[in-house]
Order: structure tokens, then C-alpha cells, then sequence
């Protein structure tokens, strides 16, 4: 931009901007992949094959858009480091004054963020088998906790277009 070349930047900035969002879904595609994987037993291919085709198929879809899951999870993160950087940050004002309580808030934060990363992460990956069982067969969860069964089938229903 310094020499002049405004268009190429912007040009430029608009290419990043595609190939992050192909790679954003790229890694969620993997996600429900390995839910496959996990589930199965299958390569990683076979599992690919076998999302694809479970997403396009079962109108997974429509429940995938609904699912603020990722949200949850990324919230419950941001607050256990939250959680971590307090308790390091109290913990070294204690020990050794202010410089201390800077030091223990930052080891804190990176800390409640794994952890609580590491944690809240079982929150996505269960949803994700759950939905992809429910999607292969209905009928389990259907005996096991009809009203669950029953909600899934009105996001489908709302979100189809009318005949």
C-alpha cells in the first residue's frame, strides 16, 4: 500500500479472506470426519465419504446450522482462562506483590485456556457423535429420549422449503 498499489492489497486481502473461510470449513468437514473415524472404525477417507454423504443425505444440515455448540465451547474456554488468570493473579499478588500477580495472571490465563479448552472440548465432540448417530439411525434415540428425537425432527421440518 506504501508504494501505490492499492487495488493489489485489497486484491490480495479478498484472496486471504476466501482461502480462510475454505479452510475454516475444511477443518469443520474433519470435525464430523473423525467422528466417523471414532465411531466406525473406518480410514480417513472412507470416513470423509461417509460425512459427505451423511450431510447431504440425512438433512444433517439443518441441524448443523442451528448448533451453537463451537460457541459454547469457545465461550467455556475464554472463561476458565479467565478463571486461571484470577487465581494466578491473586495467587502472586500474595506470594510477591505486584510483578508477581502479572506473572501469575499470564501463566493463569494460559492455563484455564488449555485446561478449559481441553475440557468443554468433550461438549463438541459428543454433540457431534450424537448427531451423527441420530442422522445413520433414528430410532435408538427415538426409544431412548423421545423428546430429544422429537426436536431434532422440527429443526429439519422448520427449516425444509414447502412442497
Amino acid at each position: 500500500a506504501q508504494d501505490g498499489n492499492m487495488a493489489c492489497c485489497v486484491i490480495l486481502l479478498v484472496v486471504e479472506c476466501i482461502v480462510s473461510c475454505i479452510g475454516d470449513i475444511l477443518e469443520y468437514f474433519n470435525e464430523w470426519a473423525y467422528v466417523q473415524c471414532a465411531v466406525r472404525g473406518v480410514s480417513f477417507i472412507q470416513a470423509a465419504r461417509i460425512t459427505y454423504s451423511l450431510i447431504t443425505c440425512s438433512n444433517v444440515e439443518y441441524i448443523i446450522q442451528d448448533l451453537l455448540i463451537n460457541s459454547v465451547v469457545s465461550f467455556g474456554s475464554l472463561f476458565c482462562g479467565a478463571v486461571g488468570a484470577a487465581a494466578g493473579a491473586g495467587a502472586g499478588f500474595v506470594a510477591d506483590g505486584q510483578e508477581a500477580a502479572i506473572a501469575g495472571a499470564v501463566i493463569g490465563l494460559l492455563a484455564g485456556l488449555m485446561a478449559g479448552g481441553t475440557a468443554v472440548g468433550v461438549l463438541s465432540s459428543g454433540t457431534k457423535t450424537l448427531l451423527a448417530l441420530w442422522a445413520e439411525d433414528p430410532e435408538p434415540l427415538h426409544r431412548s429420549r423421545p423428546e430429544l428425537h422429537q426436536e431434532f425432527e422440527q429443526r429439519i421440518l422448520s427449516k425444509m422449503p414447502p412442497e
